[in-house]
């Protein structure tokens, strides 16, 4: 009667405990994945270059007229729509780019086309000129008849015309960087190469007064493949407020949000200078130019720099090595991180692993180095979601030990206590008992038998115990929590249930994946020649010997972790 108390007492109470953590406990979120954790990664170091110039574009009632008769001459009979007066029209030159930051002190890359029309002042003059003199065109004439002329390639004609005697008013020139979190920064140019029309590698490094920013790693461009996957992030114009058809219905805090395109390497080109080129499938449109091609890893491979209308799919990118020669001579290390990417990237690592905890506390850290990115809010509200989900001793995990550690040291003087009654009923002193049971639980094999006498053969329990390894504790999944006892040596692990003794039912776990074994006492994990491999502490492995606290994963990360205890 009392060893059933006993009995019942042992198993009531670590039922009460899971009963207890198991309260509140849902659904696990689902970690990042690898594409995901690198867009994370990726997008906060991608800015806008805006660099461009604004002025009045006056010109005169005699060039006016002289176009208007030039018109006449040519078979088109239309007349200006004001003669006199004071002739003006708002004219620009340039607009805007991307471009990345590669040092934490303010240092980015981008295309040289984007920051060509004022970097040179008689280049954004003739830009202002030209633009200008459309503008008054169209202003003064038929839409349908500068068309007409368009095709013909006749317009440049007119256009000269009113050039000849314009001036310009009101310049005001614009060179700023906007940063994914919307502050904006004026930039130095520090280095500069032409676009690849005008022979050079079309490239820019910019400099802005600003610490601690978000940066991109840069890849090796020599190394690139053929049909290698890439992704191209950037501020297309086409995706903007600015843009004439989308615009009206977009916020301007979508702004921000940079484009994330996927795409592969169709090509591995030279110009005519015999410098390196990628062509590619990716979209790449206006306002992307000087954007960051990333591989799989998120290292930047090459620059968005130059893509023609009338083909959507071939485009160009200017490797990255070409980049890091320019930074070289500006003395710009490579690769260097600074205090936001270190709690950045540790947050995207813990979400990797499905720690939110800690990712929402890393994600905090970065939050106060660089505010406001939309990326980051974006992650941290998914933080905060995963967080809702998870069970209770996974986001208490030190008052979840502490109630463990309780309810065992109750259940082991209960047991303790009813087992002194028991010895007590019976008449045996506590000490010949522990002597009798102890007894009891060697091995037959061990002990001496008198001729012609059978050994005893152990009860279950006592086979369990002898031959009880150890024991998982599943950590992800439906299943988490659960306890799978080793109860010998030679159990299979894996998906298949007619050849294994522990099955996951998850298609990254081989039929038969692994198989424990005891040598010598220890608890040997051996990998059969599974799909997805069997790792130990982020460590892939044919065969290891496991030790108390070791963590492993069968199929890889996102497939299926437990814990060992031995």
């Amino acid at each position: 009667m009392v060893a059933r108390q006993v009995l019942r007492t042992s198993i009531l109470l670590p039922s009460l405990a899971v009963a207890v953590l198991s309260v509140g406990c849902r659904r696990e979120e689902p970690r990042l994945d690898d594409v995901q954790k690198m867009a994370y990664g990726v997008k906060p170091a991608v800015v806008r270059v805006n660099a461009y110039s604004t002025a009045q574009f006056i010109y005169s009632a005699d060039s006016l007229q002289q176009v208007e008769k030039l018109l006449g001459q040519s078979g088109f009979a239309v007349t200006a729509r004001v003669a006199g007066g004071r002739l003006a029209v708002e004219t620009g030159a340039g607009g805007s780019g991307s471009g990345f930051i590669v040092d934490p002190s303010g240092y980015i890359l981008t295309s040289g086309h984007v920051v060509t029309p004022i970097s040179d002042g008689a280049v954004m003059k003739r830009e202002l000129l030209r633009n200008g003199a459309i503008a008054a065109l169209v202003d003064q004439f038929p839409v349908d008849t500068l068309r007409t002329l368009y095709r013909g390639e006749l317009l440049d004609r007119y256009i000269n015309l009113l050039t000849a005697g314009a001036r310009l008013d009101q310049v005001q020139i614009v060179r700023e960087v906007e940063l994914s979190n919307g502050v904006r920064a004026p930039y130095e140019l520090r280095s500069f190469s032409p676009p690849l029309g005008e022979r050079g590698t079309d490239i820019a490094v910019l400099k802005v007064k600003r610490s601690n920013l978000p940066t991109l790693q840069l890849g090796d461009s020599d190394a690139v493949h053929l049909q290698e996957p890439i992704w191209v992030i950037g501020y297309p114009a086409v995706a903007s407020t600015t843009d004439e058809v989308i615009g009206g219905w977009l916020s301007r805090e979508s702004d921000l949000e940079a484009t994330f395109n996927p795409g592969t390497i169709t090509s591995l080109k030279r110009d005519v200078s015999n410098t390196p080129v990628f062509q590619t499938n990716v979209a790449i449109y206006r306002g992307n130019s000087g954007g960051p091609a990333v591989d799989r890893a998120g290292k930047v491979i090459g620059i968005s720099t130059w893509g023609h209308t009338a083909a959507e799919q071939i485009k160009f990118l200017v490797p990255i090595n070409l980049a890091k020669t320019l930074l070289q001579k500006q003395n710009v290390p490579v690769n260097v991180e600074g205090a936001f990417n270190e709690a950045y990237r540790a947050a995207l690592d813990a979400a990797w692993d499905g720690n939110w905890a800690s990712a929402r506390k890393d994600l905090a850290r970065a939050d106060r180095l660089f505010p406001n990115s939309p990326d980051l809010i974006r992650f941290m509200r998914d933080a905060d979601r995963a967080l809702r989900n998870l069970p209770f001793w996974q986001t208490h995990p030190r008052t979840t030990s502490w109630v463990a550690v309780i309810l065992s040291t109750v259940t082991v003087l209960l047991i303790l206590g009813l087992s002194r009654r028991q010895n007590l009923l019976v008449g045996f002193p506590v000490a010949d008992s522990a002597r009798i049971a102890s007894e009891r639980l060697v091995a037959p094999s061990s002990r001496s038998a008198s001729a012609g006498e059978r050994p005893e053969r152990p009860s279950f329990s006592e086979r369990s115990l002898q031959s009880l390894l150890g024991r998982f504790t599943i950590l992800n999944g439906d299943r988490a929590g659960e306890r799978l006892g080793l109860g010998g040596s030679g159990i299979r692990i894996g998906r298949e249930s007619t050849m294994c003794e522990i099955v996951f039912e998850n298609p990254k776990v081989s039929r038969l994946h692994a198989e424990v074994v005891s040598i010598d006492g220890r608890v040997l994990l051996i990998d059969r020649n599974s799909s997805n491999g069997t790792f130990v502490n982020d460590q892939k492995i044919d065969r290891r010997f496991l030790n108390d606290g070791d963590i492993i994963y069968f199929g890889g990360r996102n497939a299926i972790a437990v814990a060992f205890h031995a």
